[in-house]
């Protein structure tokens, strides 16, 4: 089973929900942060997991419960978990189905290059100096695969998958660079 820990971005990124919905369940400490800075273990993935596939808004007191009654289930290492009488998530799936992705994320993650010499630092794709997050913030604003694809024919369908979640999961920080104008 799995032992990470995850920042809200991350698990916004990861499950594509919007980070403020994952920062909102942190904020109604119905998940608790492990840390000073919010961080999230994997049943907190999970729960949000789950949440986003039944997409429907419950009470807080009914999540606050849901959330402990998966922890707990979690840790007594069950493989399914009864939501409601009739909603049973299966964790052994979704443990499967989050791990794979979250596996391939970070294969992909260590095949990146990032070095002060090539584009201040930047994280590119491998034999390359092209951003990924150049690539990342096109599809984010809806560019489609297939034309970016044909500008970048050497990057693949998973180079484009991973690189939004890249940039939703590790978004800039700080103030945008300004242009310096030199007379």
């Amino acid at each position: 089973m799995m032992e990470m820990i995850f920042t809200p971005n991350e698990v916004a990124a990861l499950l594509k929900l919007p980070p403020k919905r994952v920062y909102k369940e942190l904020e109604y400490q119905i998940i608790p942060s492990i840390s000073y800075a919010p961080r999230l273990t994997f049943p907190a993935l999970i729960y949000l997991f789950l949440l986003r596939e039944i997409n429907f808004e419950f009470s807080i007191q009914f999540r606050v419960s849901l959330y402990q009654r998966l922890v707990k289930a979690w840790e007594e290492k069950a493989t399914f978990f009864e939501v409601a009488k009739f909603l049973v998530l299966q964790l052994d799936k979704v443990n499967q189905e989050l791990s794979g992705l979250i596996q391939q994320f970070n294969d992909w993650k260590s095949k990146l290059v990032t070095d002060v010499n090539i584009l201040g630092g930047e994280t590119i794709f491998p034999q390359s100096r092209l951003s990924v997050r150049r690539i990342g913030n096109l599809l984010n604003r809806g560019e489609t695969p297939e034309n970016i694809l044909e500008d970048y024919p050497f990057l693949s369908e998973e180079d484009l998958k991973f690189a939004q979640l890249f940039v939703n999961a590790y978004p800039l920080q700080g103030r945008p660079k300004k242009d310096e104008v030199f007379n």
